[in-house]
């Protein structure tokens, strides 16, 4: 917030800048208040949605690697952390915000993996099969 010859001016607002506004001017004769003004702040809220969801099946030879990709959007920005069966692979609130890469190595059994985005507009999953092949 800056103010300008008498003009307030606010870069980048937020909904915290959101309120009632007056112009107080003082000097030795007394102050001067101008009528308020209200500031509505207008937010775009986006859900998380998945721009590349994980595929839904990754083949992978016995004792192979591969990597499970999962890209989301938002407003505000999804954090994307995944899930192997009902287990987090990681701590949600410090998985990363829009994507995840989940790198598998040595991978010997076919497992469900499941791709989560969240954000406090909800959350979205994406389930795919790492499947073994012989």
């Amino acid at each position: 917030v800056k103010t300008i010859l008498g003009s307030l001016v606010i870069q980048r607002s937020s909904e915290e800048d959101e309120g009632k506004y007056e112009c107080v001017a003082r000097n030795d004769k007394g102050v001067v208040h101008s009528r308020s003004a209200h500031l509505y702040v207008k937010v775009r809220r986006v859900p998380p949605n998945f721009s590349i969801p994980p595929h839904r099946k990754y083949p992978v030879m016995p004792g192979g690697s591969v990597n499970l990709t999962c890209v989301a959007f938002g407003h505000p920005m999804p954090r994307v952390f995944w899930r192997k069966g009902a287990h987090n692979l990681e701590d949600p609130a410090q998985s990363p915000y829009g994507r995840n890469v989940l790198m598998l190595q040595d991978v010997e059994n076919t497992e469900n993996y499941t791709c989560v985005a969240f954000s406090n507009l909800g959350n979205i999953e994406a389930v795919t099969t790492v499947e073994v092949k012989c």
